[in-house]
């Protein structure tokens, strides 16, 4: 587990997935088997899946970047914002 992030709305969801992906990425930096990692947030009490990010290492700089925006289950409705628990895989 990544961490443990109170989660108010689906807006604070994808800022997390963002702002904890860059954290991760710095981490991975010095890794360099490692070419994307994904980053889940799952709803404590449910254990369901409430939003994603993936990033990938830039063949040409060896940087790592976001692979797209964060998908989120509010934009299907499927979420109702809680306490999310962040689990990188």
């Amino acid at each position: 587990m990544l961490g443990d992030n109170r989660i108010r709305s689906c807006e604070d969801l994808s800022v997390t997935l963002d702002s904890q992906g860059g954290i991760v990425a710095t981490l991975l930096r010095a890794m360099s088997e490692h070419r994307w990692f994904r980053l889940l947030a799952r709803d404590r009490t449910t254990e369901g899946l409430a939003g994603s990010v993936e990033w990938v290492r830039s063949p040409e700089t060896g940087l790592w970047v976001q692979f797209d925006e964060p998908w989120t289950a509010c934009a299907f409705g499927q979420h109702k914002p809680a306490a999310t628990m962040l689990l990188a895989a």
